[in-house]
Protein backbone atom coordinates (compact mmCIF):
# COMPACT_ATOMS: atom_id res chain seq x y z
CA UNK A 1 0.00 0.00 0.00
CA UNK A 2 2.83 2.39 1.18
CA UNK A 3 4.57 1.94 -2.94
CA UNK A 4 1.46 2.31 -4.28
CA UNK A 5 0.89 5.88 -2.73
CA UNK A 6 4.78 6.49 -3.73
CA UNK A 7 3.96 5.54 -6.70
CA UNK A 8 0.87 7.61 -7.70
CA UNK A 9 2.73 10.66 -5.92
CA UNK A 10 5.43 10.07 -8.12
CA UNK A 11 3.26 9.78 -11.11
CA UNK A 12 0.98 13.08 -10.71
CA UNK A 13 4.41 15.05 -10.40
CA UNK A 14 5.39 13.78 -13.74
CA UNK A 15 1.89 14.63 -15.58
CA UNK A 16 2.60 17.99 -14.19
CA UNK A 17 5.86 18.19 -15.90
CA UNK A 18 4.80 17.19 -19.15
CA UNK A 19 2.00 19.90 -19.33
CA UNK A 20 3.67 22.24 -18.55
CA UNK A 21 6.61 21.39 -21.26
CA UNK A 22 3.71 21.49 -23.74
CA UNK A 23 3.05 25.04 -22.58
CA UNK A 24 -0.08 26.26 -20.69
CA UNK A 25 -0.38 29.77 -22.17
CA UNK A 26 -1.83 31.24 -25.52
CA UNK A 27 0.75 31.98 -27.49
CA UNK A 28 -1.19 34.33 -29.94
CA UNK A 29 -1.68 36.65 -26.48
CA UNK A 30 2.46 37.45 -26.34
CA UNK A 31 3.63 41.16 -27.49
CA UNK A 32 6.71 42.63 -27.21
CA UNK A 33 8.38 45.99 -27.98
CA UNK A 34 11.58 44.63 -29.69
CA UNK A 35 15.20 46.71 -29.04
CA UNK A 36 14.24 48.61 -31.75
CA UNK A 37 10.87 49.78 -30.89
CA UNK A 38 8.46 47.68 -32.82
CA UNK A 39 5.55 45.98 -31.31
CA UNK A 40 5.69 42.57 -32.25
CA UNK A 41 2.53 40.56 -31.50
CA UNK A 42 2.22 36.67 -32.02
CA UNK A 43 -1.06 36.51 -33.30
CA UNK A 44 -0.34 38.67 -36.34
CA UNK A 45 1.75 35.45 -37.02
CA UNK A 46 -1.61 33.03 -36.94
CA UNK A 47 -0.83 30.23 -39.70
CA UNK A 48 2.87 30.29 -39.24
CA UNK A 49 5.33 28.26 -37.96
CA UNK A 50 6.80 30.22 -34.67
CA UNK A 51 9.58 29.76 -33.04
CA UNK A 52 10.40 31.11 -29.80
CA UNK A 53 13.79 31.36 -28.66
CA UNK A 54 15.33 32.35 -25.23
CA UNK A 55 19.36 33.22 -25.54
CA UNK A 56 21.98 35.42 -24.29
CA UNK A 57 24.96 37.26 -26.15
CA UNK A 58 27.34 35.52 -23.79
CA UNK A 59 26.14 31.95 -24.14
CA UNK A 60 28.22 30.09 -26.55
CA UNK A 61 25.57 27.61 -27.80
CA UNK A 62 23.01 30.62 -28.19
CA UNK A 63 25.41 32.29 -30.54
CA UNK A 64 26.13 28.78 -32.97
CA UNK A 65 22.24 29.02 -32.64
CA UNK A 66 21.81 32.03 -34.76
CA UNK A 67 23.12 32.07 -37.94
CA UNK A 68 20.98 28.67 -38.27
CA UNK A 69 17.88 30.25 -37.25
CA UNK A 70 18.75 33.56 -39.87
CA UNK A 71 19.39 30.47 -42.60
CA UNK A 72 15.62 28.86 -41.25
CA UNK A 73 14.15 32.51 -42.21
CA UNK A 74 16.04 33.09 -45.19
CA UNK A 75 14.43 29.45 -46.47
CA UNK A 76 11.07 29.28 -45.41
CA UNK A 77 10.31 32.96 -45.26
CA UNK A 78 6.72 33.76 -44.57
CA UNK A 79 5.65 30.33 -43.87
CA UNK A 80 8.07 30.62 -40.60
CA UNK A 81 8.48 33.60 -37.81
CA UNK A 82 11.26 33.47 -35.43
CA UNK A 83 11.51 35.34 -32.48
CA UNK A 84 14.23 36.24 -30.63
CA UNK A 85 14.04 37.14 -26.24
CA UNK A 86 17.10 37.87 -25.04
CA UNK A 87 17.99 37.31 -21.61
CA UNK A 88 20.87 40.00 -21.56
CA UNK A 89 21.18 42.53 -18.89
CA UNK A 90 20.37 45.87 -21.33
CA UNK A 91 19.09 46.19 -25.05
CA UNK A 92 22.74 48.27 -25.17
CA UNK A 93 24.84 44.92 -25.01
CA UNK A 94 22.24 43.33 -27.83
CA UNK A 95 22.10 45.81 -30.52
CA UNK A 96 26.15 45.62 -29.81
CA UNK A 97 26.76 41.94 -30.28
CA UNK A 98 24.20 42.49 -33.45
CA UNK A 99 26.28 44.49 -34.81
CA UNK A 100 29.23 41.81 -34.95
CA UNK A 101 26.58 38.71 -35.65
CA UNK A 102 23.32 39.95 -37.51
CA UNK A 103 19.97 38.38 -36.60
CA UNK A 104 17.79 38.22 -39.24
CA UNK A 105 14.75 38.03 -37.19
CA UNK A 106 12.80 40.51 -34.37
CA UNK A 107 14.47 40.73 -30.78
CA UNK A 108 13.28 41.46 -27.87
CA UNK A 109 14.04 41.38 -23.91
CA UNK A 110 12.94 38.30 -22.27
CA UNK A 111 11.15 39.16 -18.56
CA UNK A 112 10.06 36.79 -15.90
CA UNK A 113 7.04 36.91 -16.72
CA UNK A 114 7.47 35.90 -20.45
CA UNK A 115 9.58 33.22 -19.47
CA UNK A 116 6.67 31.86 -17.07
CA UNK A 117 4.07 32.62 -19.35
CA UNK A 118 6.41 29.23 -21.56
CA UNK A 119 6.49 27.01 -18.40
CA UNK A 120 9.89 28.95 -17.15
CA UNK A 121 13.60 29.06 -18.70
CA UNK A 122 16.24 26.59 -16.96
CA UNK A 123 18.75 27.20 -19.32
CA UNK A 124 19.89 28.82 -22.49
CA UNK A 125 19.44 28.23 -25.05
CA UNK A 126 15.81 27.24 -24.76
CA UNK A 127 13.55 27.41 -27.51
CA UNK A 128 9.61 26.21 -28.19
CA UNK A 129 8.46 25.21 -31.80
CA UNK A 130 4.81 26.12 -32.09
CA UNK A 131 2.45 24.86 -35.09
CA UNK A 132 0.10 26.58 -37.21
CA UNK A 133 -2.77 26.44 -34.90
CA UNK A 134 -0.72 27.77 -31.82
CA UNK A 135 0.14 24.88 -30.19
CA UNK A 136 3.49 24.39 -28.42
CA UNK A 137 4.69 20.85 -29.52
CA UNK A 138 8.33 21.15 -28.76
CA UNK A 139 10.44 22.66 -25.69
CA UNK A 140 14.09 22.22 -27.06
CA UNK A 141 16.59 22.83 -24.25
CA UNK A 142 20.40 23.77 -25.65
CA UNK A 143 21.47 23.63 -29.44
CA UNK A 144 19.99 21.87 -32.24
CA UNK A 145 22.08 21.68 -35.57
CA UNK A 146 19.99 23.42 -38.76
CA UNK A 147 18.68 19.57 -39.91
CA UNK A 148 17.02 19.47 -36.54
CA UNK A 149 15.51 22.50 -37.34
CA UNK A 150 14.55 22.28 -40.94
CA UNK A 151 12.85 18.87 -40.18
CA UNK A 152 10.62 20.19 -37.70
CA UNK A 153 9.33 23.10 -39.22
CA UNK A 154 9.30 21.38 -42.51
CA UNK A 155 7.02 18.44 -40.62
CA UNK A 156 4.62 21.06 -39.38
CA UNK A 157 4.09 23.22 -42.54
CA UNK A 158 2.83 19.58 -44.01
CA UNK A 159 0.25 19.63 -41.03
Amino acid sequence: MRNLFFLLVASSLLVGCGKKDRGSTDVYDVVVRTIDGKVVRLKDHRRKVIIVDFWATWCKPCRKSIPDFNRLKREFGDDLFILGLSKDDSPQDVKAFMREIPVDYPVAMATRRLEERFGGILGLPTAFLIDREGRIVKKVLGYKPYDFWKDNVKSLLKR
